[in-house]
């Protein structure tokens, strides 16, 4: 193997281990989602509340399916509820961040900078490109 070879062959490695590490991380964030959501459905205060519970639990239980393992027509039903359940993710923990802001502001406190949404959002949306390119990695190319 001459030298190229081998810096391609450590570089598809390196690429397959990131990718690896990113469905663990989408694997903690299924767990973290269903124990948020089962958390939410149990105080169950508003319509709200019960809805981002249901959601919660519904985007671990997607997130945590074992999509290298699927067929390719379940991986494409899969990877489509994948995309657009991430995509409403987002403006789900959006109006989460909405909805503490203006009871913390209700109670005259001030809230601060919504890091652990932020992290939330950065892992679900990690979750798309690393399913992508764990099925398909000639498209790293």
């Amino acid at each position: 193997m001459n030298d190229s070879q081998q810096i391609d062959a450590n570089r598809r490695a390196s690429t397959a281990l990131g990718l690896r590490y990113g469905r663990i991380a989408g694997h903690v964030l299924a767990l973290l989602l269903l124990i948020l959501g089962l958390s939410a459905l149990f105080k169950g205060v508003g319509v709200f509340e019960t809805f981002k519970g249901i959601y919660f639990i519904a985007y671990g239980v997607v997130l945590s399916l074992p999509f290298a393992r699927l067929s390719d027509k379940s991986w494409r039903w899969g990877f489509g509820l994948l995309v657009g359940l991430s995509a409403l993710f987002v403006f789900v923990m959006v109006v989460a961040v909405i909805f503490a802001y203006m009871a913390s502001d209700a109670r005259g406190e001030r809230l601060g900078v919504p890091g652990f949404e932020g992290t939330l959002i950065f892992l679900a949306l990690l979750q798309v490109p690393v399913v992508l390119f764990q099925r398909k990695p000639d498209m790293l190319d």
